[in-house]
């Protein structure tokens, strides 16, 4: 009996979650942080590998992290960049930048600058980004297209900025939806990749 209620509880909780989030922010809480940690092997364009590949960042750059949760994207960000570059991990959550933190020292990272904050009024200099990700953050937006002019801000000229988004997230945004956001900010659409489970896509600040 238990296991059957388990199995009505977790879809129960998914939609509540969803329709929650559409008329607040609400992100995924720090005490259940392990929820977005997985890589989910279907939705592939999620994944944090594929996350860095499709940003083709450089030695020396700066990332931001927006939304970055317990640093699932964020450290491979750190790697990428390199001991020259910077990634700024930014959350509303004090217990997920403590995850990052913790991580990041388990592994000797430096190059991670933690930020608590909502990217709408973050202190980022502007034109100092290399590249903006948000993996399964848009949803936590209930009025997404608020949120991209910051992020043009903080981009250089030819800025990148990726938006991955999985359908097994509550707050899922579709590829529609979220190009509206975006392009309405002023980017520019470079590339999309993914399957039915997963998207990501590429675009820049011109």
């Amino acid at each position: 009996m238990s296991g059957f209620l388990v199995l009505l509880l977790v879809p129960a909780l998914w939609v509540g979650w969803r329709m929650a989030s559409r008329r607040t922010v609400l992100p995924c809480p720090s005490e259940i942080a392990w929820l977005v940690e997985m890589e989910n092997p279907l939705a592939r364009a999620t994944r944090s590998e594929q996350v860095v590949a499709q940003l083709q960042l450089r030695p020396g750059d700066h990332a931001i992290d927006i939304g970055c949760g317990p640093g699932r994207v964020t450290l491979p960000l750190a790697r990428a960049v390199g001991p020259d570059g910077k990634v700024t991990a930014l959350d509303i959550q004090d217990g997920m930048l403590a995850k990052v933190a913790a991580k990041a020292e388990a592994e000797g990272l430096t190059n991670i600058r933690p930020l608590r904050a909502d990217v709408r009024n973050a202190e980022v200099a502007a034109g100092s980004v290399d590249a903006a990700v948000m993996v399964m953050a848009l949803g936590e937006f209930p009025r997404g297209t608020e949120i991209f002019p910051s992020v043009h801000r903080m981009l250089r000229p030819d800025g990148r900025l990726l938006i991955a988004e999985s359908v097994f997230d509550p707050h899922y945004v579709s590829r529609r939806r979220a190009r509206e956001r975006v392009l309405a900010a002023g980017f520019r659409e470079l590339r999309c990749t993914g399957n039915a489970f997963g998207y990501s896509i590429t675009f820049e600040r011109p």
